[in-house]
């Protein structure tokens, strides 16, 4: 199959992840190439060089000075993000037909979602976060245009109310991740955010009388004072 996957214009699919999103979109697009499909990845500039990747940076848009002195002017990034993903939806309503079987949206944009119905070609998004207001309102106007699947069953819940969404777990490359020896400290990895539970994490290490380890990009709100302490 031609395959187009769609990631985040702003977090290359390159390690060390950003997130699972980026993560998942990388172990998705080497597994589909190692199985002969034709795959073409749209995603940040400095993505994995050994995937078949299209940076989501077009041309640079700067809003004029007048537009921009609109008291409800959104912020620069935000423009930036509608700049790549419009570029993109409209480039493949164009040519999509031609150079692809199915678009895999992974991002968390609204557009892919709002625009799928003018695709020639069938458009199925993976859901990676709870409902966001953005994406909730591409998904009312859209009819129904995109399939969806959720990287997990809690995740597919939170939509219920608003779209059927399969689970589809993540899933974890066994060659890489094998099992070891044990021993020493416990580990966590992920955004230290609360979303994420390290707080769970932490008191479960504490009830198996384990010391832990919490390793990832800490939030604004999450002191280093804090995470000493953990």
């Amino acid at each position: 199959m031609r395959v187009c996957l769609v990631a985040s214009n702003r977090y290359p699919v390159a390690e060390p992840f950003a997130g699972g999103l980026e993560a998942l979109t990388h172990h998705l697009a080497r597994l589909l190439v190692g199985r002969g499909h034709d795959v073409t990845v749209y995603a940040a500039a400095g993505s994995d060089p050994a995937l078949p990747v299209r940076a989501l940076t077009p041309p640079r848009f700067r809003p004029s000075a007048v537009s921009m002195r609109d008291v409800n002017a959104p912020a620069e990034e935000w423009m930036a993000d509608h700049h790549a993903y419009l570029d993109l939806m409209l480039d493949l309503t164009r040519t999509a037909g031609d150079r692809f079987d199915v678009v895999h949206n992974h991002s968390l944009h609204h557009l892919p979602v709002a625009m799928a119905d003018l695709l020639p070609v069938p458009l199925v998004t993976t859901l990676h976060t709870p409902p966001l207001p953005w994406l909730e309102s591409a998904v009312a106007v859209s009819g129904g245009a995109s399939s969806f699947t959720a990287v997990s069953e809690c995740t597919a819940r939170a939509w219920a109310g608003t779209i059927e969404a399969r689970p589809v777990l993540n899933g974890v490359d066994t060659r890489a991740w094998r099992p070891g020896p044990g021993g020493g400290p416990v580990v966590w990895t992920g955004r230290l955010v609360r979303e994420k539970a390290p707080h769970l994490a932490v008191d479960a290490a504490r009830l198996a009388g384990r010391e832990i380890v919490l390793a990832g990009p800490a939030s604004p709100g999450c002191s280093a004072g804090r995470r000493s302490r953990w």
